[in-house]
């Protein structure tokens, strides 16, 4: 039902539900079916996701298949772990309220909403930085953070006060929106070549959902608040988009970090958002086997065992020069051979003999000298 927008001077605003509620809006009823289904239809899909997630982190073992502690010391893939298990959290609050009748301190059940965003959100954005090795990480992360904190304040008061703390909200995620968007499209041009198609992929599919659904929060908020859609809707609407921004987006940046861990690429620092000529593309292997025998190929999030020994050396992109010393072939970690490696060997074989009975000739001399 749509209704009129409210007047700043009406006295009938009225303090529950986690902030001041807009008196021309239909009562929203905590106790509708629908809400608790979709309340524990919410929970049920981020708890799955975080222990998914956890699993599939846990059992990948590195670009050669064996460091079972791979992502043991390198914590920060898993922050996709605590944006599900956080989130997850407040929607088990909320199913609490339900089972508490929403009496009392459950009323502030949209503050369950605020406690899971003003964590889940800079860690989101911390999780996609860290990603792309961009830059300013903590200072987004942050500048998100206090924009949540401004819709906690906006819920908070009442009007004028409540459309002042939106403003100001919007004008924080306006400059670090626009800010992100201009490094991550920087990047995104490195992975234009068709051999970075298939980690092009998903993190195409993880950028859409960052940028697009968290313009929808604000928008749904002015729909709901102004009576263009009930909050009935708006909650599912909320839910749903809950779970694509956390959920769906945790496994397609997951699977763009296996990826690139998975062909050895590395991204170096951003120089510039603008490129005078073709930006470097990441070329990274197309598949690589590991010592054990297990095959990492471009379909393949884990390994698979091959009885192939072939092994392609494509070292444009090593993550690290121990590791590139590994998979190095033979030939770049000697000299090469010039003809005369026989004659060589040879002479190095009759030096070291003549070394060994000039320290028996020494070691006699010394002998004798004691007696």
């Amino acid at each position: 039902m749509a209704t009129s927008a409210p007047s700043l001077s009406d006295p009938n605003w009225q303090y529950g539900m986690g902030g001041w509620n807009n008196p021309r809006l239909p009562n929203f009823n905590l106790h509708d079916p629908t809400v608790i289904a979709v309340d524990w239809l919410g929970f049920l899909c981020l708890l799955g996701a975080s222990l998914a997630l956890m699993y599939k982190l846990m059992s990948f073992k590195g670009p050669d298949g064996d460091q079972e502690f791979f992502v043991g010391y390198r914590e920060e893939k898993c922050l996709s772990i605590y944006v599900n298990l956080i989130a997850a959290i407040t929607y088990w609050g909320r199913i609490c309220a339900h089972f508490n009748n929403d009496m009392g301190l459950s009323l502030s059940v949209n503050y369950f909403k605020y406690l899971d965003y003003i964590f889940t959100c800079p860690i989101l954005t911390l999780d996609l930085l860290w990603s792309l090795n961009l830059p300013y990480k903590i200072t987004y992360s942050l500048f998100v953070g206090l924009t949540i904190a401004c819709g906690v304040f906006c819920n908070a008061f009442e009007p004028p006060a409540r459309y002042l703390w939106f403003m100001f909200g919007c004008f924080i995620f306006a400059f670090t929106w626009i800010s992100i968007i201009r490094l991550v499209y920087a990047r995104f041009q490195q992975f234009l070549n068709e051999d970075a198609k298939k980690i092009r992929a998903p993190l195409k599919l993880s950028l859409t959902l960052y940028f697009s659904i968290w313009c929808g929060y604000p928008a749904l908020w002015l729909l709901t608040e102004f009576g263009a859609i009930s909050q009935l809707a708006a909650h599912v609407m909320t839910v749903i988009m809950d779970v694509a921004a956390k959920s769906v987006y945790g496994f397609a940046l997951l699977k763009f970090q296996l990826g690139v861990d998975k062909r050895d690429v590395w991204l170096d620092e951003l120089r510039s958002v603008r490129y005078s000529e073709p930006p470097p593309q990441i070329r990274p292997s197309k598949s690589r086997e590991g010592p054990a025998g297990y095959n990492y190929d471009e379909e393949h999030d884990f390994p698979r065992f091959s009885k192939s020994s072939n092994r392609p050396h494509d070292m444009r992109h090593s993550r690290g020069s121990e590791h590139a010393s590994r998979q190095r072939p033979p030939q770049d970690l000697y000299p090469h051979d010039d003809g005369n490696g026989m004659e060589k060997d040879q002479e190095i074989s009759s030096t070291m003999k003549q070394i060994a009975e000039l320290n028996k000739q020494l070691s006699a001399l010394q002998d004798d000298e004691r007696m």
